[in-house]
């Protein structure tokens, strides 16, 4: 590990005034909140940072605060107390599903959302210190190259997937980021944080080098007048082993029902309720969160039938580009679509 320099600071700005002032001096500056990820890159020296600024000494961006409109939660909390937040649990069960998803037990403890968020790609060439696209080449080794884990949506020129399962999860309840600079701060909306390889092959997300993702703000979770919510949603992950591993194909699914007729009983729950709105987001099949609005098109307005599932699955599938040796992956979506579409809309709640 390369000698680098630790900077406490007081707030979030200080931390960003602090970045800036090590990029005045000629010197690189990163972020660590957790340090689960930074860490090993680091010790790698895939990662060499001059100025390391330690986010843990700011008090209170770890907790979770709502009003009648919004919930804000920090960007230091950890994923475990994400995962288990009540407020959370109920009315945003696909992100305490996606927090309680990542790694281990023991990186859940001490991993940030903020840090799940804005982690680095997994690629085996960027990890291992190959001067690729993402690490100061001019190359993305992995379309001559390995490449099952990489992209069949987005791809080009580079061909990563964007790790995060906190990520879908916070696209598809359409939040929002609080993101602090030297200063200033402004909000950006999730879909719009993270960029495409073609607008910057070296970069996942619109943060500057001196700006911190500070919270994550949520719209409230639309309410039955009986105190249900009529938000249904779930995150679903498959990988190629049961621990400490990243999605292979992921699916962020929120699904808005008529409040009337959101309260179903029996076998099926409220199977003959209509879709009023529908966010699908997919993740480990392109570089930034993956949206298909096709599918959310066609759920709208409708009752979610096993043949409309079906039909989802297919048309989250457009436009894949396989490489020569993911192709697996199309089925895979398809498949991971229509079960979680399936099995929101007969849920009872």
């Amino acid at each position: 590990m390369k000698a680098f320099t630790n900077a406490m600071p007081r707030d979030v700005k200080d931390a960003a005034r602090l970045a800036q002032s090590a990029q005045g001096s000629g010197q690189t500056a990163a972020f660590a909140g957790g340090g689960s990820d930074l860490i090993g890159l680091m010790k790698d020296r895939v990662v060499t940072p001059d100025v390391l600024v330690y986010l843990r000494s700011i008090k209170g961006l770890d907790t979770v605060t709502s009003d009648s409109r919004t919930v804000t939660i920090g960007g230091l909390i950890t994923l475990d107390a994400l995962s288990r937040h009540e407020l959370v649990r109920r009315e945003y069960p696909v992100l305490a599903e996606a927090a309680d998803s990542v790694a281990t037990p023991q990186i859940r403890n001490a991993a940030t959302l903020a840090g799940n968020v804005c982690q680095r790609p997994w690629c085996w060439y960027y990890r291992n210190g190959f001067k690729c696209l993402k690490n100061g080449g001019n190359r993305c080794f992995s379309v001559d190259g390995e490449n099952q884990f990489h992209a069949i949506f987005g791809g080009g020129p580079s061909y990563i997937v964007h790790p995060s399962d906190t990520a879908p999860a916070l696209v598809a309840l359409d939040a929002t980021f609080r993101i602090v600079g030297p200063a200033k701060e402004r909000q950006v909306p999730a879909a719009d944080f993270f960029t495409l390889p073609k607008d910057n092959p070296a970069r996942e997300n619109v943060l500057k080098e001196d700006e911190v993702l500070a919270a994550v703000i949520l719209p409230r979770s639309p309410r039955a007048s009986a105190g249900a919510p009529t938000m249904r949603s779930t995150y679903t992950k498959v990988m190629d082993r049961e621990a400490w591993t990243h999605a292979i194909v992921s699916a962020a699914v929120a699904l808005s029902f008529d409040p009337a007729e959101s309260r179903g009983s029996g076998a099926h729950g409220s199977a003959d309720a209509v879709c009023r709105d529908a966010r699908v987001v997919l993740g480990g099949v392109a570089p930034v969160p993956w949206r298909v609005t096709e599918v959310e098109r066609m759920l709208k307005g409708q009752r979610i039938t096993p043949e409309l599932a079906a039909k989802a699955g297919e048309a989250a599938i457009a436009g894949a580009r396989p490489l020569a040796k993911n192709a697996y992956k199309v089925g895979m979506t398809r498949s991971l679509v229509a079960r979680t579409v399936q099995e929101l809309g007969t849920r009872s709640s």
